[in-house]
């Protein structure tokens, strides 16, 4: 079965937003320092709004806007972001999936450049980041 899609650290100061594009529910946020507010968009960079939540402050400041997050909540574990052709730097796995350093983890992303990092720390993140 398939798992939530966890987006970790391979994001940062990336934020390619294929994945925005492809996915079906527009469960896939960026953060707004400006307005404090993470908001998701049908088509990455069309400036129209889909869904807004209030984050977290404690968890939106590990990170703020340098990376996008997943509302595990709405998730449907479609698959759709985390398939190799859509991520151009390995970055989202399932759930079950994310790699925790260890050398029987699970195989990373052939573009994560942070191979053998723990990235479980990213899991309880797409939780906390939501605060409503």
């Amino acid at each position: 079965m398939a798992g939530l899609a966890i987006i970790t650290e391979a994001c940062i100061d990336v934020k390619d937003r294929a994945c925005v594009d492809v996915c079906p529910v527009q469960c896939i946020y960026e953060f707004d320092p400006a307005k404090n507010l993470l908001f998701s968009e049908a088509e990455a960079g069309s400036g129209v709004t889909e869904n807004t939540h209030a984050p977290s402050p404690d968890a939106i400041a590990v990170f703020g806007d340098s990376i996008l997050y997943v509302n595990l909540d709405e998730c449907t574990s479609c698959t759709a972001c985390y398939q190799p052709d859509v991520c151009p730097v390995g970055a989202i796995y399932s759930e079950e999936h994310v790699p925790d350093g260890s050398p029987t983890s699970a195989k990373y992303n052939a573009e994560d450049q942070n191979k053998g990092h723990d990235h479980t720390f990213f899991i309880q993140l797409s939780r906390d980041v939501f605060a409503d």
